[in-house]
C-alpha cells in the first residue's frame, strides 16, 4: 500500500511523551496568488515563501480498492475495472501528479480529482504536523488521516465544506479555490484522503529544518534483523560528529548519557552515519538512538529518537504440507487440526474446544501421527501442545510415552534421543505448549510421531498443536527478489547466507537446466553479492541462478540453492529527459547548445558561452523540456537548429553493458523543417541515412544507429551530439536508448491529411493556419450545438496489412468541450462504446490549447483508453464526425506501432 521514502531529509521532531491531542483539520485563506501560482501563504503569524523554498511538495498516487486489496492505479495506464460506484467519473486526465504543484492556474487540468476511485495519499520527503492543502470548490464531504513513516494510518478525521474550508478568493476556471490545514498530533510522512470529487490544485507541508539523524536504517521496529548489521542514519544538517547508544533496554537508551551509559553500549565521536554491530544475539530487541553533535564552537548535542529492531530467530518454524494418522475420531478433528493453528489465539495459547484438535480413532494400537515438509529441512526443535480438552486431567486424552522418529525419504527412519515423554495439557483455553523436543540439527524431510502409551486409559488419545523449527542453511530472500524484471545488466545480486555457510558457489545461466544441473558454477565468493557485469548479462534476457552455501566443516557440506530468476531491462536509458526540471536542472543545463546560458549560482552551474553552432536547446519559458510533443514519459528535447547544429552532453557510460549493439532514438519534425539529422558519439558521426522527408515529418520517427558503425571506445562514452546541419528548423529528441535487439519500427505508418477526406457538411476545410501541414486542415463553423454523429463526417479511405492499429491525431482543441466522433466500421475494439452510439467512438478530452499537437484517439466513455483497431488485410474507412464546435484536425496517422 504505502513504502517509505528513502533518500531524502527529514523534518526534525521529537516525540514528546505527553497526553495525545486528536488529528484536526482547520481553514486557511491568507494566500497570495500570482497569474493563478502561489507565490505564499501565511498561518499563525508566519509566511511561508514559495520562491524561497518554504514549502515542500510531496508524491501523489490515487488508490483503489479490488476485492478489498487497496490497489495503485499508475499514471498512464487504462482506468482501472474496479473503480468506485456512485461518484464522479474516473477522469484519466485527473492524475495524482497535478496535485505536486503550486499551480491555481487551470481548474480543467491542473488537479488531482478523486473521481471513481477511493481515495488518494501524498507522502513527503520529511515528516511534518502541518499540512497545507488548496481544493477546487471546496463543497466536498470525506476524511482525511495521517499517514505515519511505518505505513500505519492515523484515525479519520471527518470534513464537511461547511466546517473546514475556507475561500482564498483565488478564482480557478469559474470556481475558487479553497484552503485547509492539517494538523496531526504526531509527525506524519504523508496524508490520505477519501472523498468523492474531492479536486485537489496543491498539497505541501513546510521545509524542514533538521537537526536530528532520521531514516534509520535498520527502519524502526524492523524484525528479521541480521546478527551482523549495519546501522545507518540520515544525519542532521548541522552534525560533525555522532554518538550512537544500543541496549536492550528502552529506558536505558533512553535516559543513556556518555557521563551515565544506564547499561547502554556508546559509540562515540562517528564521523560516518552508520555502525556495523556484530554478534547480536537471536531473537533479541534492541533499541538504539543516535545523538548529533555540532562542530566547532559550540558542540551542542541534539539527543536523538530511540529506535529498535529485533534480530533474527535462531530458527524458523516450517509449514508441514501434510499430516496424515493412524485414524481420526471425526472427520472435523482430522490430523490436519494440528498444523492449520485452529484454537490458537496471538498468544500461541491453545483453546480447548476438541473440533480444534486432532483425536485417533479407537482402532488397534500403536495410534501415529506423521508430517511431511515440502522439503528436507535442518531440524531445531518441535513445540507440542498437547491434547487440551476439557476432560483432559480426569480422562487423559494427551499423548504420554512416545516416539519421535524423523526421516529424509518416509522409508528409513531414525529416533530422535530423549524424546519419550509429552507432559500433559492443562485443558484450561489458554494452555501454552509445554513440550520441547531438541531435534539436534538432523536433516529431514518427514516427522512421525508414535504412541506408546496415554495420560488416561482410553482407546483414543490426540495433539492440539505441533510446530517444527528448522535452522535456515540454505541461501534465502535473494535481491534482486525472484521472478524481478527491468534488471540492470551490471546489478549486483545479494541474498542472505545460510547460517552455517563459510563460502557460496553461485550458479547462474540463462539456461534453467544447467543451474538445477549445477553445471552453470560462476564464483566461489566469500561475500553475500556478486556483481553482475562481471559475467556478460545481457539485455532483455532471463536468467536463472542459485547460491549453494559451502562449509566443508559441517554436515552437509553443501546446501543447494533454490532457483531464482530475473529478467533484465529490455534497453538501457542514455537519456530519457525525464530527469530535467526547471530549477537546478533545466535541461541546457546539461545539454549544451551553440547559444549557451548564464548558469545558476545557487545551483552551482557556471555560465556557458556556446559550442559555436547555431543549435538551441530548450523552450524559451518553463518548463524548458517540451511536455506536449514527446514519445514516452513526460518529456522531451526541443532543438532548434541552423546550418551546422548540435547539442551535446557530457557522458560517463560503458555502452557495451548487456550486449548493446544498437543505438536507438526518436525524432519528430516539422513541416518547415530542411537538412538532415546527425549523432557524434566521442566524436565519431553518423548521418540519419532514412527517407529524406523524416525531419518534416510531425511524427515520431526511430532511428537506429548500429554501434559498429560509430567506430568510437564504447566502454568508455564521454560525449553524445545530437544535431543537424544543411538547412534549419526545429525538432524534438526523445528516448535516446541502447538495445541489444532493437524495437522493429512501424511495419505501417499511414499518413493522411485531413483536407483529402471525402466531406459532408458542415465539416469542411480551411487554410487559415500556415503552421497547418499541407496547409489546410478540417472543422466547423460555430454552430453552438453538437453534432448527432450523423452530421459533418469525413471519410478516409485506406489500405493497410492487417493487424492491430491505433490511429493519430494532429489536432487543436482550443477549449475543453472541444471533441470528434469516431467510427471504424468492420474493426474489433479493445473498448466498447456504449449501444446507443451506433459504433462511434466518443473523442472528447482532448488536451486543449491553440497549438497543433498529436494525440492518441481515446474513448472518452471508457476511462479515456487509446483504441486499438484490430483489421483485417485490405481497404477499410475511417470516419471522423463533428461533435463540438472548436475542435479541429490537421492530419492523421495510422500506424502498427502500438
Amino acid at each position: 500500500m504505502f513504502k517509505k521514502m528513502t533518500s531524502a531529509v527529514l523534518l526534525m521532531l521529537a516525540f514528546a511523551h505527553t497526553c495525545a491531542l486528536a488529528d484536526e483539520l482547520v481553514g486557511l485563506s491568507d494566500v497570495t496568488a500570482v497569474g493563478g501560482a502561489i507565490i505564499s501563504l501565511r498561518y499563525e503569524g508566519v509566511e511561508y515563501v514559495v520562491e524561497d523554498g518554504d514549502l515542500v511538495l510531496g508524491t501523489t498516487t490515487r488508490w483503489y480498492i479490488q476485492g478489498g486489496v487497496e490497489t495503485l492505479w499508475e499514471e498512464g495506464t487504462p482506468t482501472p475495472a474496479a473503480t468506485v460506484t456512485g461518484t464522479s467519473t474516473v477522469k484519466a486526465g485527473d492524475v495524482g501528479s497535478k496535485a505536486d504543484n503550486f499551480n491555481f492556474t487551470d481548474g480543467g487540468t491542473n488537479i488531482s480529482s478523486i473521481d471513481g476511485i477511493d481515495f488518494q495519499q501524498t507522502v513527503f520527503p520529511s515528516l511534518s504536523k502541518v499540512f497545507f492543502h488548496f481544493e477546487r470548490g471546496g463543497n466536498d464531504t470525506g476524511t482525511w488521516q495521517a499517514i505515519y513513516a511505518n505505513g500505519s494510518l492515523g484515525t479519520p478525521v471527518q470534513f464537511t465544506a461547511s466546517n473546514v474550508y475556507a475561500d482564498t478568493g483565488v478564482n480557478v476556471n469559474g470556481q475558487n479555490a479553497f484552503g485547509v490545514v492539517f494538523l496531526t498530533d504526531a509527525p506524519a510522512i504523508g496524508v490520505r484522503i477519501t472523498a468523492s470529487g474531492h479536486d485537489t490544485f496543491s498539497i505541501s507541508i513546510p521545509a524542514p529544518e533538521q537537526t536530528l539523524a532520521v531514516y534509520p536504517s535498520p527502519e524502526d521496529e524492523s524484525t528479521d534483523v541480521i546478527r551482523d548489521v549495519d546501522l545507518g542514519w540520515t544525519p542532521g544538517i548541522s552534525a560533525q560528529t555522532h554518538n550512537v547508544y544500543l541496549g536492550s533496554s528502552w529506558d536505558d537508551v533512553n535516559n543513556a548519557s556518555l557521563t551515565e551509559p544506564m547499561g547502554a553500549e556508546i559509540t562515540e565521536g562517528l564521523d560516518v552515519n552508520s555502525l556495523l554491530v556484530e554478534n547480536l544475539d537471536f531473537g533479541q530487541t534492541y533499541f538504539w538512538r543516535v545523538d548529533e553533535v555540532n562542530g566547532a564552537p559550540d558542540r551542542t548535542v541534539f539527543k536523538g529518537t530511540v529506535w529498535s529492531f529485533t534480530v533474527e530467530p535462531f530458527a524458523y518454524p516450517v509449514q508441514p504440507i501434510a499430516a496424515t494418522a493412524s485414524s481420526s475420531h471425526e472427520a472435523n478433528m482430522g490430523p490436519e487440526k494440528t498444523i492449520d493453528g485452529s484454537g490458537l489465539n496471538d498468544l500461541d495459547q491453545h483453546a480447548n474446544v476438541g473440533t480444534d484438535m486432532w483425536l485417533s480413532g479407537a482402532g488397534a494400537a500403536p495410534a501415529w501421527i506423521q508430517y511431511e515438509l515440502d522439503k528436507a529441512y535442518k531440524l531445531d526443535e518441535m513445540w507440542v501442545w498437547n491434547s487440551n480438552q476439557l476432560i483432559e486431567s480426569f480422562v487423559g486424552l494427551g499423548f504420554k510415552g512416545v516416539t519421535v522418529e524423523t526421516s529424509l525419504d518416509g522409508q528409513a527412519w531414525t529416533v530422535v534421543e530423549n524424546a519419550t515423554e509429552f507432559a500433559q495439557a492443562t485443558g484450561a483455553s489458554d494452555y501454552a505448549a509445554n513440550t520441547i523436543v531438541n531435534f539436534n540439527g538432523a536433516m529431514a524431510t518427514f516427522v512421525r510421531i508414535t504412541l506408546n502409551s496415554g495420560w488416561g486409559m482410553t482407546p483414543q488419545n490426540g495433539l492440539s498443536e505441533v510446530r517444527i523449527f528448522h535452522i535456515p542453511i540454505q541461501a534465502r530472500e535473494p535481491q534482486p527478489a525472484d521472478g524481478a524484471v527491468d534488471v540492470a545488466p551490471d546489478a549486483v545480486l545479494t541474498w542472505r547466507t545460510g547460517r552455517e555457510a563459510a563460502g557460496h558457489e553461485v550458479v547462474l545461466s540463462d539456461d534453467e537446466q544447467a543451474v538445477i544441473d549445477n553445471t552453470a558454477v560462476l564464483d566461489a565468493a566469500t561475500e553475500t553479492s556478486f556483481d553482475l557485469s562481471t559475467a556478460g548479462i545481457e539485455l532483455g534476457t532471463t536468467y536463472y541462478w542459485k547460491v549453494n552455501e559451502i562449509n566443508e566443516a559441517a554436515t552437509p557440506s553443501s546446501v543447494a540453492g533454490e532457483v531464482w530468476s530475473f529478467s533484465t531491462r529490455e534497453f538501457t536509458v542514455v537519456d530519457g529527459f525525464e530527469s530535467y526540471d526547471d530549477d537546478c536542472r533545466r535541461i541546457f543545463f546539461n545539454w549544451q547548445d551553440g547559444f549557451g546560458h548564464n548558469g545558476s549560482e545557487e545551483c552551482a552551474v557556471p555560465p556557458y558561452n556556446g559550442n559555436g553552432s547555431g543549435s538551441i536547446v530548450g523552450n524559451a519559458n518553463a518548463p524548458f523540456a517540451e511536455q506536449t510533443i514527446v514519445h514516452s514519459g513526460d518529456q522531451s528535447m526541443p532543438l532548434e537548429y541552423e546550418s551546422s547544429s548540435e547539442a551535446q552532453l557530457a557522458l560517463n557510460q560503458d555502452w557495451t553493458l548487456g550486449g548493446a549493439q544498437t543505438l536507438v532514438l526518436y525524432f519528430y519534425g516539422d513541416p518547415g523543417n530542411t537538412g538532415n539529422l546527425f549523432v557524434k558519439v566521442n566524436g565519431s558521426k553518423v548521418a540519419y541515412d532514412g527517407p529524406a522527408d523524416a525531419i518534416t515529418t510531425p511524427y515520431w520517427t526511430q532511428w537506429n544507429i548500429d554501434l559498429v558503425s560509430l567506430g568510437a571506445n564504447l566502454q568508455s562514452v564521454t560525449q553524445l551530439s545530437v544535431g543537424a546541419e544543411g538547412g534549419s528548423g526545429i525538432v524534438y529528441i526523445d528516448d535516446i536508448r541502447l538495445y541489444r535487439e532493437a524495437p522493429a519500427p512501424a511495419n505501417e505508418q499511414l499518413w493522411i491529411e485531413a483536407e483529402s477526406a471525402a466531406i459532408a457538411a458542415p465539416m469542411q476545410a480551411y487554410s487559415d493556419k500556415t503552421d497547418a501541414t499541407g496547409g489546410s486542415y478540417i472543422g466547423t463553423d460555430d454552430f453552438g450545438n453538437l453534432g448527432d454523429q450523423s452530421d459533418g463526417v469525413a471519410s478516409f479511405t485506406f489500405t493497410v496489412q492487417g493487424g492491430i492499429y491505433k490511429v493519430n491525431a494532429r489536432v487543436i482543441a482550443q477549449d475543453a468541450g472541444d471533441s470528434f466522433w469516431i467510427r471504424l466500421p468492420g474493426a474489433t475494439l479493445n473498448t466498447t462504446p456504449p449501444a446507443a452510439n451506433n459504433g462511434w467512438i466518443r473523442y472528447n478530452g482532448i488536451p486543449h490549447g491553440d497549438d497543433w499537437h498529436w494525440d492518441d484517439i481515446h474513448n472518452d466513455q471508457d476511462g479515456s483508453i487509446p483504441v486499438h483497431f484490430t483489421l483485417d488485410a485490405g481497404t477499410h474507412t475511417l470516419e471522423i464526425a463533428w461533435r463540438e464546435d472548436g475542435a479541429l484536425l490537421d492530419a492523421i496517422v495510422i500506424t502498427d506501432q502500438l
